[in-house]
């Protein structure tokens, strides 16, 4: 993979990372990366990655490991979050942030990573198959709060 330098995000890469998704989802959401950066950062600084090209943040991939919850008994690789700029996506540059978050899974002792796809977001759900996961028997349940 040539012209990307992919590394572990740090707390300077809200702005960079927030005009990504801005790019991806159409909304400006600084507040949201600022706390997710945080959040990474406490849980598991060299879980979450980012590459850059030419100085610019193109991608991004946050993930975590938690223990047994929800019924899983083992521990869990999660995918949080996975952004690639359009222009970059055929570049394999998804596939490589993910095969480092998956072999970092891997050494830890992780043995099954889980994420959940909106079916508003057929791409990302047809990537993700393309890498390996599949369905599984799980319900996602919700409710407003008012």
């Amino acid at each position: 993979m040539q012209d990307f330098a992919i590394r572990p995000v740090s707390e300077h890469d809200a702005e960079g990372i927030a005009r990504l998704d801005q790019l991806l989802t159409k909304v400006w959401r600084i507040e949201h990366w600022e706390e997710r950066i945080a959040f990474a950062m406490r849980r598991d600084p060299e879980g979450s990655l980012v590459a850059e090209k030419e100085g610019r943040i193109v991608a991004y991939l946050f993930s975590d490991v938690r223990g047994s919850e929800y019924g899983f008994a083992d521990k869990t690789g999660w995918l949080e979050a996975l952004g690639v700029d359009p222009d970059q996506q055929k570049s394999s540059l998804g596939r490589n942030l993910m095969d480092q978050v998956m072999g970092r899974f891997q050494a830890s002792g992780v043995k099954l990573v889980r994420t959940l796809v909106s079916d508003q977001h057929a791409e990302m759900g047809t990537f993700l198959e393309k890498m390996g996961f599949q369905s599984e028997p799980i319900r996602v349940l919700s409710r407003a709060t008012g």
